[in-house]
């Protein structure tokens, strides 16, 4: 069957906002030689850099940064969808921060990104430790649910879903993650999608692209996976026969 990869990369290829373990590394560059490879994410170039090493970015296909509402192929922009969020909607995210009872504060609490509106209470300036406390407390509290529930019923042309550990991704409705669905399949109809996240959830960022492939036509699949060593078991177990078909996408 021919198969075209698809990635998300915080907490699927690599550890939260960590590098990419290096032996993995390796095995995954053996993938991106033998299948087309499309990387989707919440974060920026910038931050996909800092994750992922200059050889992986240059080996695949094309990557989906800012929830899918920008494209590089080659490194050159294919896409931009740009949206300029209203003062209103930056307030009600502001204020939402300073009201959480979660005591620690970082900094770099609302970050805009092409199309994406990133916010956390915690702060994106947070360590490795400070991230898992809030994630356990988020967990136990609902946090993050809760100000995606408010946000939607405040400014119903608007949009959330759970970013990682510590944030959410507020966009315009509809810009979310499914748009790389819709975008590959016009341009490599001829291809089935496997797509891994580990966010897949209700109200995880990488929910509304594992149903538009659930629904959509064609043998895709969807691995929802707990972390890279989950990502690396099951390209092992189903993708390692080597059945090129770049042929079909150069």
């Amino acid at each position: 069957m021919d198969t075209l990869l698809v990635f998300d990369v915080d907490g699927t290829l690599t550890g939260p906002r960590r590098r990419m373990h290096e032996d993995f590394c390796r095995f995954f560059k053996s993938i991106c030689r033998n299948y087309p490879v499309f990387l989707v994410s919440g974060s920026d170039m910038i931050k996909l850099e800092q994750q992922l090493p200059g050889e992986v970015i240059k080996l695949v296909t094309g990557i989906f940064a800012c929830s899918g509402n920008e494209l590089l192929m080659d490194g050159k922009h294919m896409f931009r969808m740009e949206h300029h969020f209203p003062g209103a909607v930056v307030t009600f995210l502001e204020s939402f921060v300073e009201a959480s009872q979660y005591p620690v504060r970082t900094g770099n609490h609302l970050e805009n990104r092409t199309g994406t509106l990133n916010v956390s209470v915690v702060g994106r300036n947070a360590d490795p430790g400070q991230r898992k406390k809030y994630f356990a407390h988020d967990n136990r509290n609902g946090e993050r649910k809760a100000l995606i529930e408010a946000l939607v019923q405040e400014f119903p042309d608007y949009e959330a879903n759970i970013g990682g550990q510590i944030s959410v991704d507020v966009t315009p409705r509809g810009w979310n993650k499914s748009r790389v669905f819709r975008e590959l399949s016009t341009r490599y109809p001829g291809l089935a999608i496997a797509f891994f996240g580990d966010n897949m959830h209700l109200g995880g960022n990488d929910r509304p692209l594992g149903d538009a492939i659930r629904n959509g036509s064609g043998d895709n699949r969807v691995f929802a996976v707990e972390d890279y060593c989950d990502t690396w078991k099951i390209l092992q177990e189903q993708f390692c026969n080597w059945t090129s078909v770049h042929s079909q996408v150069a």
